[in-house]
């Protein structure tokens, strides 16, 4: 629970709070595949027509594409916000039009409400709650959510309930049937290959079925809680026993929510900053925070949020804050992580060369393209950003992490090079971070932000590998390592190499007593090492034994911080076990005498 000390005041009045309109009878969409097809038609004749005349206007066309997909509602608008992944493919004003789409949903009756909670918990509403306000507290596409005091263990608690709206797996099911076949229609005539279309599809199949089963988000979110709390950020408690398919329940965070705090900021300014006084809220220690999070979470946690637009932003005083809507995560596979964080790393060091090396990696189906000549236009992009991102007065966004990405965008598309879509969906988690960032930091220097999480990632690796369990897991790996050598690579490599078994057997004979003679003075080097460790961290030990001549000798050598000193003896004794087991290896048996 959050700590009352934490709570703010409020920035918005609650009587300025526009309140959800409740209609008893919900219409039920149904969208025709001709329908749609000659929706579509007229936008791209507006399209070719304002061309022909001179007047093309990409702002115009972005919002009127928005406008299509927010006139079809449902499963549409996830679409939109899916294709709005495209920056390689689409102008930023068509992208930013299909971020911020938003159906604004109507409430639904509260008696609907009810009988879905009854019919998923099992139990009369009454019996669950101590209180639940009939009004609904917001509504969206997707649910519509509730205030509520939920009984615990002879405990109140203020919390959340979101209720999936009634009807919608079928009326999704129907809209994702009309996308398919639409699709199916730009396949089959060839249109715009590169677009990759069978993977748009994919990912609405995957976002069709986290959507509509609030399981996911409640295992996301307890997951999120558990990696947050190392960051210092609060992830509401979800109460996994009231959590079930269309009925989520969840602490309610009494905050003020990021996308409030930013209509203030753009309509009273004054007003802003007396509340982060009143509050002590520094806005630019907030925007760091959320932005080395985001990074942490993507390459140390593996596990980050996929959707931090402000509406997913609730602050608190003192510089905390709080996320919510865990129901879009990502997480990535070991290789992609590895080469996406040594891409950020090259461009936090500016060898923009690298850089491209790795982005080029990260892509898919790469065709026959002229890569070096790539490569270079690709580092002039990245190179480009980066002078950018030390000017005064530019945008935002050309200095952020996504302009980066914007630069080389162009390169890969005219160069015929699809992107990946697990790419994609890191850059919306930024894009949607910008939406807050870009008035939170809106001088941003990305590379010293990188530089600092590189720091920080150095140190927490560094405390993290000095811990007993993961000292034992590494010297348990380099075992495994060893047992894996002896079971699998060296019977191959004797039936490969029995031609040469005589020179084999004493070339390795006369390793191993050169091995075990190393690994001889190793160890006595090691007790060496050993007493003068002690002697300059705990003296008291080993002086009963301390003898004048060693003491002078020690005494000039230069003193070593504690944890350095660690760090030197887990070497060591690796190092001495390896010589071991290359000996025990030497001399098996296997290899003659």
């Amino acid at each position: 629970m959050i700590k009352k000390k934490y709570i703010p005041t409020p920035i918005v009045e609650k009587k300025k709070r526009k309140k959800v309109k409740v209609v008893e009878n919900l219409e039920t969409r149904r969208l025709s595949t001709l329908y749609v097809i000659w929706r579509f038609l007229v936008y791209f004749a507006r399209i070719q027509y304002r061309k022909f005349t001179g007047k093309s206007d990409v702002q115009k066309t972005a919002t009127q594409l928005r406008e299509i997909f927010e006139e079809f509602g449902g499963f549409w608008v996830k679409a939109g916000q899916i294709l709005a992944l495209r920056t390689d493919l689409f102008p930023d004003e068509v992208c930013d039009e299909l971020r911020s789409l938003q159906y604004e949903a109507l409430g639904f009756p509260f008696h609907i409400a009810r009988s879905t909670i009854e019919s998923e918990l099992g139990a009369p509403i009454g019996k669950i709650f101590d209180s639940f306000d009939e009004q609904p507290l917001a509504a969206a596409s997707i649910a519509q959510i509730h205030r509520a005091v939920l009984r615990k263990k002879n405990k109140k608690i203020s919390v959340v309930v979101k209720i999936q709206r009634p009807g919608l797996a079928d009326a999704f099911k129907r809209d994702l049937d009309v996308i398919k076949i639409f699709v199916n229609l730009l396949v089959s005539f060839n249109v715009a290959p590169y677009f990759r279309w069978e993977q748009f599809v994919v990912e609405l199949e995957k976002t069709f079925k986290e959507e509509l089963d609030f399981r996911y988000e409640a295992a996301n979110g307890r997951r999120m809680k558990k990696n947050l709390k190392l960051h210092k950020i609060y992830v509401p408690t979800v109460y996994q026993k009231y959590c079930k398919r269309r009925v989520l329940v969840m602490e309610f965070i009494d905050g003020v929510l990021m996308s409030d705090y930013i209509k203030i900021l753009l309509s009273d300014r004054q007003r802003a900053r007396q509340w982060d006084d009143e509050n002590d809220v520094d806005s630019k220690e907030v925007g760091e925070k959320l932005l080395l999070s985001l990074l942490r979470q993507i390459f140390e946690d593996n596990l980050y949020h996929g959707d931090l637009h402000p509406g997913n932003i609730i602050l608190l005083r003192k510089s905390k804050f709080v996320l919510i809507d865990m129901g879009s995560t990502g997480t990535l596979d070991a290789e992609f992580r590895r080469i996406y964080f040594n891409y950020i790393n090259a461009l936090s060091e500016g060898d923009f060369p690298k850089a491209s090396d790795y982005y080029i990696r990260l892509c898919i189906d790469v065709p026959k393209a002229n890569i070096p000549r790539v490569r270079v236009d690709m580092a002039r992009g990245f190179d480009s950003w980066s002078a950018k991102s030390e000017l005064k007065g530019l945008s935002y966004r050309e200095k952020s992490l996504g302009g980066a990405t914007q630069e080389v965008n162009q390169v890969t598309f005219e160069n015929g090079i699809p992107a990946n879509w697990t790419l994609l969906k890191i850059s919306r988690s930024f894009f949607a971070l910008d939406g807050s960032l870009q008035y939170l930091l809106p001088e941003l220097n990305t590379f010293k932000i990188l530089k600092k999480y590189n720091k920080e990632a150095d140190r927490r690796a560094l405390i993290n590998s000095l811990r007993p369990n993961n000292i034992r897991a590494s010297l348990q790996q380099l075992s495994d390592t060893f047992n894996q050598y002896n079971d699998i690579i060296l019977p191959q490599l004797r039936q490969r190499t029995i031609a040469f078994e005589l020179t084999v057997n004493r070339s390795a004979l006369t390793l191993a007593v050169i091995l075990r003679s190393l690994s001889s003075v190793w160890l006595i080097s090691g007790f060496g090492t050993l007493y003068v460790f002690l002697y300059q961290q705990y003296f008291e030990i080993i002086q009963p034994i301390n003898v004048e001549v060693v003491d002078e000798v020690v005494r000039q050598l230069p003193y070593i911080p504690y944890l350095e000193w660690v760090g030197i003896l887990i070497v060591g004794g690796l190092t001495f076990r390896v010589l071991l087991a290359c000996v025990n290896i030497l001399e098996r048996k296997e290899f003659g005498n």
